[in-house]
């Protein structure tokens, strides 16, 4: 039972990691995207926001 609870714990930490990583590139490409051309990739607000959301859920 040990075993299955820190497997789990280590698969919501990665999952956490994962989240967040996502959320950085995604926002920092919409930055750069925006400061440079002027344009930027308007999904990526909407999905850094539910990775946003989802890592606090995980986290909490």
């Amino acid at each position: 039972m040990d075993k299955l609870l820190k497997r789990y714990c280590q698969a919501l930490e990665w999952a956490l990691v994962g989240l967040l990583a996502v959320m950085v590139v995604l926002v920092f490409g919409n930055v750069v995207l925006r400061y440079a051309f002027n344009s930027g990739i308007t999904v990526s607000e909407e999905l850094s926001r539910w990775a946003f959301v989802w890592l606090t859920f995980l986290g909490a």
